[in-house]
Parts: C-alpha cells; sequence; structure tokens
C-alpha cells in the first residue's frame, strides 16, 4: 500500500499506549522515515509538474510571464497596468497580455489582492510562482 494513502494521525488510545516505550520509539522512527520519503516524491513530483508545465508554455506566454515576474518584483501592480506596461515593453497586444495573466493568476502562479475590479486592487507572485520561474530561469541556465 502507498504510504501517502495511510492515515498520518494514529489514534489518541495508541499513542498513550506505546509513547514513551521502545515500541513507539520504533513506531515513532519509522513513521518519520515514511514521512520524510513522501516529502521526497512530493518534491519530486512538484519538479516535474513545473517543467511539464514550462514545456506546455508557448514562446510568447514564457516570455510574458518572466517579465510580468520582474515588473511584480520591482512593484506593485494592477493587472490592467501590469498587462499595460508588457504590452508596450514586448510588443503585443493589451488583450493577449490580459488574457495570459488572467490565465496564469487562474492557475494559482499570481494572486489577486483586494476586489477584483477594484483599481486599488494588485497582483502579486504566489510561491508557486516563484517556484516556477525559479525553474525557468535553471532550464535556461542549462541551454546556454
Amino acid at each position: 500500500m502507498n504510504v501517502l494513502l495511510k492515515p498520518a494521525i494514529i489514534s489518541e488510545l495508541q499513542l498513550e499506549r506505546i509513547e514513551n516505550t521502545e515500541e513507539g520509539i520504533i513506531f515513532a522512527q519509522k513513521r518519520i522515515f515514511e514521512l520524510e520519503n513522501d516529502l521526497l516524491l512530493i518534491y519530486e513530483l512538484l519538479n516535474k509538474s513545473l517543467y511539464l508545465f514550462i514545456d506546455l508554455m508557448k514562446g510568447k506566454q514564457q516570455l510574458i510571464f518572466t517579465e510580468a515576474i520582474k515588473q511584480l518584483d520591482k512593484r506593485s501592480l494592477s493587472l490592467n497596468k501590469l498587462a499595460e506596461i508588457l504590452s508596450h515593453k514586448l510588443d503585443l497586444t493589451f488583450s493577449m497580455i490580459k488574457w495570459n495573466l488572467t490565465k496564469f493568476r487562474d492557475y494559482g502562479l499570481f494572486e489577486s489582492n483586494g476586489q477584483r475590479g477594484n483599481t486599488k486592487s494588485t497582483v502579486t507572485i504566489t510561491e508557486l510562482g516563484r517556484m516556477l520561474y525559479s525553474t525557468f530561469a535553471k532550464m535556461k541556465t542549462k541551454k546556454l
């Protein structure tokens, strides 16, 4: 049976019965080892997923994503303002940029802070977005 499918929590009664015994220590060590292996598997799956996601992005999408990250690292921007800046910088239509930024937000790479539609609403990079950007940078470095 896959360790990921085993419950991570044991009952309180089981814990009280074994916590200060040799059996309890062995159980805890075994469980820690299983959780470490699960964590390694999850990390590997995340890494592979990031590479897959980058491969699925078209060239213009990769460009829009990386430039958006660079802009958002400099300052806080609304989705429209970010799309406007990128449109001028990349010489792509505003609607194409905004559509892609909205998709990236829907995928969890960016998030909106504040009420959508509000001019004071800003877009920020999520942890997943930063991880994807980091993976993309590593890929580009390896190709050079």
